[in-house]
């Protein structure tokens, strides 16, 4: 997935959750959304990880990151799934080299789509994290995190390190998709921490809700053109 394609060798089913009783409007025009407002913070995270890098993704660059060998075509496919724009966040630990009992990188990402409908078919969709749909998949059960949830990890091979595994958290709030992932070898992964930043994401989500509904919202662009990824 395109967590892997950033330096760390330098250094599915629904499942539905449980409603969390919030009602996230669903009709304000898109630039309301602050996807980056609803993203975790360097508070949010465990002991030595910090933010390293954010990006502001539309269709285009988010289909030229993903889909570098046919990303006109990956663009049309978004297109049509009603995704909008997404965010990213990536957090990470200073040499990651000397810390591969734990996970390497941290993620949390959103994504606005055209309707609640589209929103709940990305969750069937692995909820627009870049995952490889080839790489074997398992899901697991999240309940009590926004409109409804899902979770699941999906494995694949680094060179001379083994299994990589992404254990992934997603959630919908309105037509909103949240996904907290984290990326590590074999051995490190671990859901329950995951399943708790969901939920500090969710509080985070929800003051951005609550910005909206208080006219506090500040608009936000989805450039033409985002910036070129990280890689």
């Amino acid at each position: 997935m395109y967590l892997r394609a950033l330096p760390f060798l330098v250094g599915a089913a629904l499942l539905l959750g449980g409603c969390a009783g919030a009602s996230y409007t669903v009709d304000r025009p898109d630039g309301d959304y602050d996807l980056e407002a609803m993203a975790l913070v360097d508070d949010d995270m465990p002991t030595g990880y910090l933010e390293r890098n954010s990006h502001v993704y539309d269709n285009q660059a988010w289909a030229e990151f993903v889909d570098q060998e046919n990303p006109e075509a990956k663009q049309r496919q978004l297109d049509a799934l009603g995704r909008v724009s997404g965010a990213t966040k990536v957090f990470g630990q200073d040499n990651p080299g000397e810390h591969l009992g734990h996970a390497y990188l941290l993620v949390a990402q959103s994504t606005l789509y055209t309707s609640v409908s589209a929103a709940q078919k990305s969750l069937k969709k692995f909820c627009d994290v870049a995952v490889d749909e080839k790489d074997p998949t398992e899901e697991f059960k999240v309940t009590g995190v926004g409109d409804e949830a899902s979770g699941f990890q999906s494995t694949s091979q680094v060179n001379n390190f083994g299994d990589s595994i992404d254990t992934v958290v997603c959630f919908r709030t309105g037509r909103i998709v949240h996904a907290v992932i984290t990326s590590g070898l074999d051995g490190t992964q671990d859901v329950a921490l995951v399943v708790k930043l969901a939920k500090k994401m969710l509080a985070r989500v929800d003051a951005a809700f609550d910005a909206i509904g208080s006219g506090k919202a500040k608009a936000t662009e989805v450039p033409a053109k985002s910036p070129t990824p990280r890689r």
